[in-house]
């Protein structure tokens, strides 16, 4: 019999490749930022298993590893930061290999340290944290990666991490597995701790599977002690939801970089990966992403109204849309007399902050 441990080493599927495209992109964005505080900045993988599949493509720890390593800035990075890697995996066969992965790297630059732990990492961590705030003091820079075969994740946990400003995850909430749990008595104690709450047992009388997963991943997120949430949808070959990527964060940058990445992995806007695509798929056309749902949401929210773009780079940051959309948006409008900017001075640019005017469409019926 084969493992689903050995399974998932075996294979490298769409999903897996967008996973760690998104973290790839997310990171090589996040060290940068993360290094301008000078000291010291921790990549956490809290189930690293075993660095590299079958088919040789790289595991999330080797690829974080690696990005860092052939990172354009990465003189200017380690310059004045120390970049911890504290890979946790408790499985003894995966943790030699991930052992043997990490030592074919040989001697790391000054300032990269990789700390491997055959051990939960919760256990370990909440050691840590206990000592910081017994000698009150704040967690490093961290991005933590919560990459579970299952759904055994406390959010008591997360949200202790994210009690720390500086702190932010990538999780990956199993919702497959989840739903099956919830409708199952003996799994009450383990839903408990994940949604740090009873409410999921009102999940369970959602008969519709599309609102029930909306719902269940909704009351996970907004357990969840972070400003900002990001989800990206992972979907079988059958186009069921299989699991879902949640970032957290209480950074805007933090924010923005995430959907940047996520836009980068889905460019047509769905946020959500297949299953069924090809790691090795070329695309010749990206397609492009509609703008019309921001186009209305633009005109509801300040028909009427004349406001700085500034504001609305406020408004747009909970929304999945990217700066450059809003730009499009605006400038489509403008064309078609719905959008006037003024209150700046010489050539137009968005840079200077311009006050843009909604102008209110009047109704079909008032046309003559």
């Amino acid at each position: 019999m084969i493992s689903v441990d050995d399974r998932y080493w075996a294979e490298y599927d769409g999903l897996q490749f967008a996973k760690h495209q998104l973290l790839k992109t997310y990171l090589g964005g996040w060290f940068p930022i993360l290094a301008s505080w000078q000291g010291r900045v921790l990549y956490i993988d809290c189930h690293a298993g075993r660095g590299r599949h079958k088919t040789g493509d790289e595991g999330s720890p080797i690829l974080a590893l690696r990005l860092l390593l052939e990172h354009k800035h990465r003189a200017r990075i380690l310059s004045s930061t120390e970049v911890h890697f504290f890979l946790f995996e408790i499985d003894q066969k995966n943790y030699s290999e991930l052992c043997s992965q990490i030592q074919a790297f040989g001697d790391l630059p000054k300032n990269i340290y990789v700390h491997a732990h055959q051990e939960d990492y919760e256990s370990h961590l909440k050691a840590s944290i206990e000592e910081l705030r017994a000698n009150r003091l704040q967690f490093a820079p961290s991005f933590a990666f919560v990459d579970p075969f299952g759904f055994t994740i406390s959010m008591a946990f997360l949200n202790d991490l994210l009690s720390f400003p500086r702190c932010e995850l990538l999780i990956n909430f199993m919702y497959r597995y989840i739903d099956m749990a919830i409708h199952q008595e003996v799994q009450a104690r383990n839903m408990d701790d994940l949604f740090g709450c009873s409410d999921w047992r009102a999940l369970v009388s959602i008969q519709d599977a599309r609102l029930r997963a909306q719902e269940t991943i909704s009351l996970f997120s907004r357990q969840l002690a972070a400003q900002h949430v990001t989800h990206m949808h992972m979907m079988g070959d059958n186009n069921a939801l299989k699991y879902v990527l949640i970032h957290a964060t209480n950074h805007e940058k933090g924010r923005q970089l995430m959907k940047q990445a996520v836009w980068s992995v889905t460019p047509e806007g769905a946020f959500a990966a297949h299953e069924g695509h090809s790691p090795d798929q070329l695309v010749l056309i990206v397609p492009e992403p509609d703008l019309l749902p921001l186009q209305r949401s633009l005109k509801a929210a300040f028909d009427g109204q004349t406001i700085r773009l500034r504001q609305l780079y406020e408004w747009l940051l909970p929304q999945i849309y990217l700066p450059k959309h809003l730009h499009q948006t605006l400038k489509a409008l403008q064309s078609e007399g719905l959008v006037d900017f003024t209150g700046y001075e010489g050539g137009f640019a968005f840079m200077k902050d311009p006050l843009v005017t909604f102008i209110v469409t009047p109704p079909a019926s008032e046309v003559r």
